[in-house]
């Protein structure tokens, strides 16, 4: 049995993998790094809760539990989408920079593997600092008002959006020969994701209130909301059965009203977001997997050159 064990390690976690894991999570700073950010959702969630008992027998009602648990998950999606660049766009820029690509590159490792490697040991950190919110999750469940499966919801749609991050961020990395500038178009490409896909549906949504054609004008509008990760999370929270929340902010309740107004709570938007944002991940990791090989621009240089000879 400890045979067995060892062949599937051996297959499955080669020794980069290995090395990745093993400094990445020894180091002091990850400790650090983990305690904080625990501190900050747990001082965060513990404020906004003796915010709204405000003097009350009752500490939390179920529609403030809602609210509480919204506020949660959209503070942890951000958090999550800040912190993946950070990790994920240094990942082969750095080895370039310090000079040891070349020698990862003469291991008998390939280069996807190489990639997917990569890949695993940068999740695997924001996967940990998910789990470790499970706690904090659990004072929902005391009063009511969310369903474990809108837990689950929620978190499976942050690691597909955290996923598809690191992707791109991995994608810059082996493209861009510098962390700074790999660093640089990955928080713009994960500002496009949460901010611009939000404005360009906001300004399809103004210009079919005033066109002929209203209903082409909002399937585009409809088309930007599913592929931002806000708004289909509150699709979530939404479909799954969520007690509304009683929001004071103008901005939190538009959101839900653009959630109804377009039906971004149903299956078909919620399975094309999945489509797109793991097809996006599954194809830049390749892309940067067949740029890691050495000579690969010189042979599309070559292919091209060919293909306009004739």
């Amino acid at each position: 049995m400890q045979e067995l064990g060892n062949r599937w390690t051996g297959k499955w976690i080669n020794p980069l993998l290995r090395k990745e894991l093993r400094q990445r999570m020894r180091s002091g700073r990850t400790i650090l790094a983990l305690s904080l950010y625990l501190f900050v959702i747990g001082a965060v969630a513990f404020v906004y809760m003796y915010v709204n008992v405000q003097g009350q027998t009752l500490i939390l009602q179920p529609a403030r539990t809602a609210e509480l648990f919204t506020f949660l998950s959209y503070l942890q999606l951000a958090l999550v989408s800040f912190v993946t660049p950070g990790i994920a766009s240094g990942v082969i820029s750095g080895e370039r920079e310090r000079q040891t690509l070349s020698v990862l590159l003469t291991t008998p490792l390939s280069p996807i593997t190489i990639i997917f490697t990569k890949f695993i040991s940068s999740i695997s950190f924001l996967l940990l600092l998910i789990i470790m919110t499970l706690p904090l999750y659990s004072i929902v469940f005391l009063f009511g008002g969310v369903l474990p499966s809108q837990v689950l919801a929620v978190f499976g749609l942050q690691i597909v959006t955290l996923g598809a991050i690191a992707g791109i961020s991995i994608f810059f990395s082996t493209l861009l020969r510098r962390t700074g500038w790999s660093t640089v178009f990955s928080y713009a490409t994960v500002a496009i994701l949460f901010m611009g896909f939000a404005i360009f549906g906001y300004l399809f949504d103004s210009v079919g209130l005033h066109s002929a054609d209203e209903s082409v004008w909002m399937h585009l509008a409809g088309i930007c909301y599913a592929l931002d990760p806000i708004y289909m999370q509150a699709g979530i929270e939404t479909n799954l059965g969520l007690l509304s929340p009683s929001f004071n902010q103008s901005i939190v309740s538009s959101v839900f009203d653009v959630v109804n107004s377009h039906s971004l709570s149903g299956k078909e938007s919620w399975l094309f977001f999945l489509t797109v944002y793991i097809l996006i991940g599954v194809i830049l990791l390749v892309i940067s997997a067949w740029r890691l090989r050495p000579g690969s621009l010189t042979m599309v240089r070559k292919r091209v050159i060919r293909w306009m000879a004739h």
